[in-house]
């Protein structure tokens, strides 16, 4: 059956999750997290893309992103995906797939779940019962989203985030807000892995293809 082809349109947001082969462990140590995230930084310089989250868990990650051009968003995750497997080989000792198949790319309505999908990659490390709080958690956008502080990826900041108040101060507070006290029932939506468009009826319809 031919691979259904993926809905990479420049200007639009998409949630990017990829997963180790057989859901093996990806990230090891500190070292490994970071020459991932140095991949990131690195392709980002020549295939442009807006990283508004970020979330490495230890065997998959998540990624809230948008690309700038047509084919960026294909051409970095190859980028990474390729250098972090001939790191790992290497580093480990050990050869064949590290990343189980492509990586999976929904694409999102920003306006109606921007911020739900930022608030489930936030929580994944909570979820997991790694940390019972996501500013505790290292390796994702949580801290600079809605402290203020340095992330190990720098994210940009989405025009919806910005909208949340006059100053960084009441936009951090704001989004604090957010991921605290959301209670939509559209979180179950990311669950469902089969879907390949996150939107309303219209948005749906329009790129469900």
């Amino acid at each position: 059956m031919p691979r259904p082809p993926r809905l990479q349109e420049a200007g639009f947001l998409h949630h990017v999750i990829s997963i180790g082969n057989n859901r093996q462990t990806l990230f090891h140590s500190t070292k490994d997290f970071q020459t991932y995230i140095d991949l990131i930084d690195k392709a980002r310089q020549e295939y442009p893309v807006q990283i508004y989250n970020f979330c490495l868990m230890s065997n998959h990650v998540h990624l809230l992103i948008e690309p700038v051009e047509n084919g960026a968003l294909s051409n970095l995750m190859e980028y990474v995906s390729k250098g972090y497997a001939k790191y790992f080989n290497w580093n480990y000792k050990r050869e064949g797939h590290v990343f189980q198949g492509r990586f999976k790319s929904f694409l999102v309505q920003a306006e109606r779940y921007f911020f739900v999908c930022s608030r489930y990659i936030d929580l994944n490390p909570v979820k997991a019962k790694i940390v019972p709080d996501p500013k505790d958690y290292r390796w994702s956008g949580y801290k600079a989203l809605a402290l203020g502080m340095e992330a190990p990826l720098a994210v940009d900041f989405h025009p919806l985030w910005k909208d949340l108040g006059k100053n960084s101060q009441e936009r951090q507070a704001a989004y604090r807000a957010l991921v605290f006290n959301y209670q939509g029932e559209e979180l179950d939506l990311l669950e469902d892995r089969r879907r390949r468009v996150l939107g309303d009826k219209d948005f749906y319809d329009r790129y469900d293809r």
